[in-house]
């Protein structure tokens, strides 16, 4: 079937009809053909922008300019919020900027809630381990940062899941325990101190604290037993050195004095 033919047009209006029948067809192929090469054309712009955007990102990250991460780092996120090197890069800039607020002894509690509210975003668009470690210090940090602002702060769930996120973050479980010590919970206290040190024996502070539960209680034998055991293990720690010190001339009145 030819077209137009069943239609009673004069020869010269068909002409007509055809001519512009194809033209629009033509016209309508080169205007589909021309939005989609835009389309492309954008997206690769966009894809250059954030492109660049993350490569001075990575930039400023490199050379300590933090604020300046944050803000080619969040250009990329604004375009693409699932961009997992982005997104990493804006957690860690502000991970380093709280930081240095805390080297500074500012409060710090926005900017350890900002840090982990990054890092718990990363958690879901990378399902990689790498970020854990600095996601469980992020949450150590906030927990101090939010006793810090209030001394009955509920912290413990932050440091439970500092701990499951990365169970060697002894620091997580050192203040577990004092937080624990603090509420009445000697005996719990007392495991976890024992649990680090067993775990990591150059960690200072587990000998201080288990030390000083014993030292609390009146049992300065094992007060100095757990500090003399730190002492051997750090012997250039001053704090160490000081309490061995304490508890081995209280020892030594206690004898003089027929107490011991």
């Amino acid at each position: 079937m030819v077209i137009g033919r069943s239609l009673d047009f004069p020869e010269g209006v068909f002409l007509y009809i055809l001519t512009t029948m194809l033209s629009r067809v033509v016209h309508n192929r080169l205007y589909n053909a021309v939005g989609a090469m835009l389309a492309i054309f954008v997206a690769a712009v966009l894809c250059a922008c954030n492109g660049n955007d993350l490569t001075r990102g990575d930039e400023a990250l490199r050379i300590g300019d933090y604020d300046r991460a944050v803000t080619n780092f969040s250009k990329v996120l604004d375009a693409e919020p699932a961009n997992r090197d982005a997104r990493y890069g804006l957690a860690i800039a502000y991970y380093a900027i709280a930081e240095d607020k805390e080297r500074l002894k500012e409060s710090t509690l926005a900017l350890w809630e900002r840090t982990v509210r990054e890092f718990k975003i990363l958690s879901v668009v990378d399902s990689s381990e790498k970020s854990k470690p600095m996601y469980s210090t992020s949450l150590f940090y906030l927990a101090r940062a939010m006793l810090a602002e209030n001394a009955q702060a509920k912290v413990l769930h932050l440091l439970d899941q500092s701990i499951q996120l990365d169970p060697e973050n002894y620091f997580s479980y050192n203040l577990k325990a004092l937080i624990m010590a603090g509420h009445g919970d000697i005996d719990g206290a007392k495991k976890i101190y024992a649990y680090i040190v067993t775990k990591e024996p150059k960690f200072a502070s587990a000998y201080v604290n288990l030390g000083n539960l014993y030292w609390n209680a009146h049992d300065y034998e094992s007060a100095w037993d757990i500090w003399s055991m730190g002492r051997e293990a750090l012997p250039q720690d001053a704090v160490l050195a000081k309490w061995t010190r304490i508890a081995e001339d209280s020892l030594k009145a206690m004898v003089y004095s027929g107490k011991l």
